[in-house]
């Protein structure tokens, strides 16, 4: 299902560093002038560190996390590079934070993919169609206890 934006109204957001492969949350969004974490690319990084990173820059406020990957389905599943370097991210994060997935039409699944005890889900994908460049946001209703902006 579409929804408008699932985008505005956080006090702070968590970013990433598009690798060329990914779609790029700015097709989406000007970030506002509020906190920002942006996390570079991740094969060097320590998921965990960069969690409890972002968490104390965050200091509280409402956010939004925003992820890349190379496929998702409209009930919030996400395929990565394969490391599991988001999923255990997303593990140290608090469960408030809102998730928010970004891929191109190619990449988004008609079909439910398998998700295994590990993977953590999206509460909408961000569908961008690299032929017309038409947007689409999926509310995926994986997380029903999830704090949306008011």
């Amino acid at each position: 299902m579409a929804q408008e934006s699932p985008l505005e109204g956080y006090g702070a957001y968590v970013t990433y560093v598009p690798l060329r492969t990914e779609a790029s949350f700015k097709e989406f969004l000007k970030l506002p002038d509020v906190p920002v974490y942006e996390i570079a690319p991740r094969a060097a990084l320590n998921p965990f560190a960069e969690a409890e990173k972002a968490a104390a820059l965050v200091a509280g406020k409402k956010t939004v996390v925003l992820l890349p990957g190379r496929k998702f389905d409209a009930s919030g599943t996400r395929f990565g590079q394969g490391g599991g370097w988001y999923d255990r991210f997303l593990s140290a994060v608090p469960t408030e934070w809102t998730r928010v997935g970004f891929c191109f039409t190619r990449q988004f699944s008609p079909e439910t993919l398998k998700r295994e005890e590990w993977d953590q889900v999206m509460d909408f994908v961000c569908v961008i169609d690299e032929k017309t460049g038409m947007k689409t946001v999926h509310t995926t209703g994986a997380r029903p206890l999830v704090h949306f902006p008011a």
